[in-house]
């Protein structure tokens, strides 16, 4: 299935937008996450094409969309607002995994009229970490956090190959088919100016998260999301978690943590895939769409 591309102009940035599906089914919106592109969502897109409009925009600084270099919450925000315009639609359904759910619940809250359900996979944060009520501590390592996070370089190492590129996704990703880490590989590598094979991604994405953003700050968006919403959990992602916060932590909710973030939710549920880790549409693309299609059926 080939998706049709669009391009939306969000204030001068270019964003590419691909669309599967027919034009006169009920939209779904679908946003992936940090470091990654809109390819990679296509085993679930795919099968809920037959079902949706889908939509997967790439988030500015991702894919084949701008890299303005300027990414917060409220750019993507604004950049939401300008693709569902742009497209004609009022509202829709949303997935967001990862980066892209901690955008979706902000828009929820934001512009309710726009978001009928949500669907976050793997996109509540990560588990509140040692020194995190410390306010003293957090403020420290925020000041550090800030000059490492602005100061990351525009410019990236290039890459000797696609095919290397897929051996990076396969290390990186272990429950990763290889078939479809070479075919990722293509979608998630581009040419830049000198003409080098780069991620396609800008590096400084990272700045979206300068302010080091805690539970605390995020809840009240959350508790203000009213349309029915479903939270799904890896029960491995505590492997990425570990692997990305340098401390000495297992990567795991506390008992109960992962829960009360849920019950925060006014309409929420719950669901946790088992053999999935942070990235579920990689370890366990058939589980997820069968779960978004159990939630969708019952809640649409």
């Amino acid at each position: 299935m080939t998706p049709t591309q669009h391009w939306v102009d969000a204030n001068g940035v270019q964003l590419s937008v691909l669309e599967l599906g027919a034009a006169d089914a009920p939209p779904l919106v679908m946003l992936h996450g940090m470091r990654d592109v809109a390819a990679s969502l296509l085993p679930v897109a795919e099968p809920l094409a037959g079902r949706f409009r889908v939509i997967l925009p790439e988030l500015r600084g991702h894919g084949a969309s701008d890299q303005p270099g300027c990414y917060t919450m409220e750019h993507y925000l604004f950049d939401m607002n300008k693709v569902m315009d742009a497209l004609g639609i009022a509202d829709a359904h949303w997935f967001g995994h990862s980066l892209g759910g901690q955008i979706l619940a902000r828009f929820a809250a934001v512009f309710p009229a726009r978001v009928r359900t949500a669907i976050l996979v793997e996109g509540l944060g990560p588990p509140d970490r040692p020194g995190d009520d410390d306010e003293t501590r957090w403020l420290t390592g925020h000041g550090a956090h800030l000059l490492e996070t602005l100061g990351v370089p525009q410019r990236q190492r290039p890459l000797p190959s696609v095919e290397f590129a897929a051996e990076r996704l396969l290390a990186n990703n272990l429950r990763l088919e290889p078939a479809q880490a070479q075919a990722l590989a293509a979608h998630a590598t581009r040419r830049n100016a000198a003409d080098e094979l780069v991620w396609a991604f800008d590096p400084r994405v990272r700045s979206v998260f300068v302010a080091r953003t805690r539970r605390v700050d995020v809840e009240p968006y959350w508790r203000k999301v009213r349309c029915p919403v479903l939270v799904v959990s890896g029960d491995l992602a505590h492997e990425y978690w570990r692997a990305q916060i340098p401390l000495e932590w297992d990567g795991r909710f506390a008992p109960g943590e992962l829960e009360a973030r849920v019950r925060t939710f006014a309409n929420p549920e719950h669901v946790a895939l088992p053999g999935a880790g942070h990235m579920v549409h990689f370890d366990q693309p058939e589980a997820l769409t069968r779960a978004t299609i159990d939630f969708l059926e019952r809640r649409a």
